[in-house]
């Protein structure tokens, strides 16, 4: 199989694909915030003692990040987009470190400069299992720009030994953010194709059962994604199957399958569910489709599996259509079946729309 990569995907699968990595770390994501704010918050202790009274100098540059992670946090309860929680982090971030360049402006003694940008360094690790590979990129190229900014106030008497370490750290973080992320897209396919192999009947490659149960409410049964259209269901059966089986054998019955789930899926609508429900048997969803449409589909779906090549033998299909009227789809299910039955019981190959009097 072919290794799936980024580069390889659409822009909005790779957007599927980072809001999922997101998703995945956003509560890491946000201890981390809390656990960098809280560090952060403890070195007024250490202003404290550099000097010797309690440090009424460097409160407001420690204290005012509080209300930046307020407005994180009232961020976070509105909206879980990537493209707006990974920069607000990183911008989190660096409003930690503006505010400590602030503080050791003030501070008398710096000697705590590069034991304070080891903890960044650590931050940004941390930050970098939610974000898009560039964004870590981008938010690292800020953060050198923050030590040369600073600088012009600040002064730094080691400026060479910070460049010297924090470029090196900046480096070998983005490699590593990128390894990650490569880890991290391995798992999200392999995730994605399990996904695929438990709702696909993988003979067939319709759906299979386990669809429908993305469809409905696991309390009532009642279809949840499109309870307010019209719906209708078929059930399809291939008349005289077990001839098939018996006359040409299992494989070609298999192919007899593969053909009947082909002209199902070609011939029905993109928002239709083709599922196959057991057997011979295939039962087909239709949102937003009325009864009388749903008849129309059935026929046009029954001429054709007459009149195409299987390459096996000349087959015909029976059709039960009910419409969903809400409640349990179960019911609706069975209303078909009802339906099915008829069409066998009156000479097959035909459709039947179910009737309270069927």
């Amino acid at each position: 199989m072919e290794k799936i990569t980024l580069n390889k995907l659409t822009k909005e699968e790779q957007k599927n694909f980072f809001q999922s990595k997101y998703d995945y770390y956003k509560a890491f994501n946000a201890r981390m915030i809390i656990v960098a704010i809280l560090a952060y918050l403890s070195f007024f202790i250490t202003d404290c003692n550099i000097f010797g009274h309690f440090a009424t100098e460097t409160f407001v540059p420690r204290m005012i990040v509080i209300l930046p992670l307020i407005a994180y946090f009232v961020l976070s309860k509105k909206t879980s987009n990537y493209r707006v929680m990974v920069p607000v982090t990183y911008l989190m971030i660096h409003i930690i470190i503006w505010c400590t360049d602030w503080a050791t402006y003030i501070l008398p003694d710096r000697q705590f400069a590069i034991p304070g940008m080891v903890i960044m360094n650590i931050i940004f690790v941390c930050a970098g299992f939610s974000a898009p590979f560039k964004y870590s990129t981008v938010a690292h190229i800020l953060f050198i720009a923050d030590i040369f900014v600073a600088n012009i106030f600040i002064h730094y008497e080691n400026l060479d030994m910070m460049y010297l370490f924090n470029i090196p750290c900046v480096i070998a973080i983005c490699a590593m953010h990128k390894m990650m992320q490569n880890v991290y897209c391995e798992h999200y396919f392999a995730k994605d194709q399990l996904k695929q192999l438990v709702v696909h009947d993988q003979l067939t490659e319709v759906y299979n059962r386990n669809k429908v149960k993305e469809l409905v409410d696991p309390t009532t049964n009642a279809f949840n994604k499109f309870s307010s259209l019209s719906t209708s269901i078929l059930i399809i059966d291939i008349d005289f199957f077990k001839k098939v089986n018996d006359e040409f054998g299992h494989e070609a019955g298999d192919r007899v399958l593969v053909h009947m789930a082909s002209v199902l899926k070609s011939t029905v609508r993109e928002t239709d569910y083709v599922i196959r429900w057991g057997g011979e048997e295939f039962l087909i969803i239709m949102p937003g489709c009325s009864i009388d449409n749903a008849e129309k589909i059935a026929e046009k779906l029954r001429e054709k599996v007459e009149t195409s090549d299987n390459g096996v033998c000349r087959c015909t299909i029976s059709i039960g259509v009910a419409e969903y009227t809400g409640g349990d789809y179960i019911n609706t299910v069975k209303n078909a079946d009802v339906a099915l039955y008829n069409a066998k019981n009156s000479g097959r190959n035909k459709v039947v729309v179910y009737t309270p009097k069927a």
